[in-house]
């Protein structure tokens, strides 16, 4: 701890922000990029435009850095680098750090790692993080993830499914069935898909509306199947709900420790119990069109401390090279 409080008075508990830059009358996003020595594309993921071509005087920029700009000594690394909206980021902290408070969320740290969601609706541009213990502070750098647009267009008798306070008390049950943060990890990555056959319908982080009606981000992947179509469990995992909900139609919640939870929603059949421990490759159940949906399909959920976070990316290898040594239970 002497060592962090001498780290602590000598960087002045604060990291050099990213820079900033107020746009000017006149200026460009072409120049702007040009005279920081940027590439375009990444001073435009950024700060979430879109449209290269439309900015305002006045509008502060975030200059994305290739790398982090806190002091060496402080013995932190983040991967990726920046963060993406709706992605995990792996951080791994010096020892005596219990957890980082970051986007609302206090995000325990176990083995030196401690992985964090990016809520999917985080504003482009920098965000201030502390490390719990030392009391470091800094900023982390997040840039959009280019997320679509989709409108569903439900029949009346789905469309009677949006009940706002079903669908608020179905929410809860899910994030208590996710359970609490555990420092196991079960298994080990990547995952695998949990159907054989991948076809993506509708990609996670796209921002809805059903019927023209405003209904936020899509947090899963939705992916093809025929009703019967088996569902695998990607990973090893503790089954912590299974069950016919409202919104969701049948459904199952794995457990997998670190606070990582995968649902698979819409099921016609379960064939897994509450309080049963799967292995990857185990049969869940089979895909259907149960619960709110348009036609048969899965839509397969991962969340991380209770934020929905993009699936695809616990099935490439690079997440699990980040997390080791975090990654250690059989």
């Amino acid at each position: 701890m002497k060592r962090f409080a001498w780290l602590a008075l000598l960087f002045g508990l604060a990291l050099a922000a990213a820079p900033v830059h107020v746009v000017r009358p006149g200026e460009t996003l072409y120049r702007i990029a040009h005279n920081y020595g940027v590439p375009l594309s990444e001073l435009a993921a950024a700060n979430g435009i879109a449209n290269v071509n439309l900015i305002r005087v006045g509008q502060k920029l975030v200059i994305p850095s290739t790398r982090p700009s806190w002091p060496a000594a402080w013995g932190l690394s983040v991967t990726p680098w920046p963060l993406v909206q709706g992605r995990v980021a792996v951080l791994r902290v010096p020892a005596g750090v219990s957890a980082v408070r970051v986007f609302n969320l206090k995000v325990p740290a176990a083995r030196g790692v401690a992985l964090v969601p990016v809520p999917a609706d985080t504003r482009p541009g920098a965000h201030p993080f502390m490390l719990v213990g030392p009391e470091l502070r800094g900023e982390l750098v997040v840039v959009s993830g280019g997320y679509g647009h989709e409108n569903i267009a439900l029949s009346e008798e789905k469309n009677a499914l949006l009940d706002r306070e079903k669908i608020r008390a179905e929410k809860k049950r899910l994030l208590a069935a996710c359970g609490p943060w555990t420092p196991e990890l079960v298994g080990r990555g990547p995952w695998r898909w949990p159907l054989d056959h991948v076809e993506e319908t509708s990609a996670f982080g796209t921002r809805r509306t059903y019927n023209g009606r405003p209904g936020g981000w899509h947090g899963g992947i939705d992916l093809r199947g025929k009703e019967g179509t088996p569902v695998y469990a990607p990973a090893a995992g503790v089954v912590a709900l299974s069950d016919e909900l409202y919104v969701r139609g049948n459904t199952v919640i794995l457990r997998h420790g670190l606070g990582i939870c995968s649902n698979y929603y819409h099921l016609s059949g379960r064939v897994v119990e509450e309080g049963q421990r799967v292995s990857k490759g185990d049969l869940l159940g089979y895909v259907g069109a149960t619960g709110l949906v348009t036609g048969p399909h899965l839509h397969w959920e991962v969340r991380v401390l209770g934020q929905t976070t993009d699936p695809a990316v616990f099935t490439r290898p690079q997440l699990w090279r980040w997390l080791t040594p975090a990654a250690a239970a059989p």
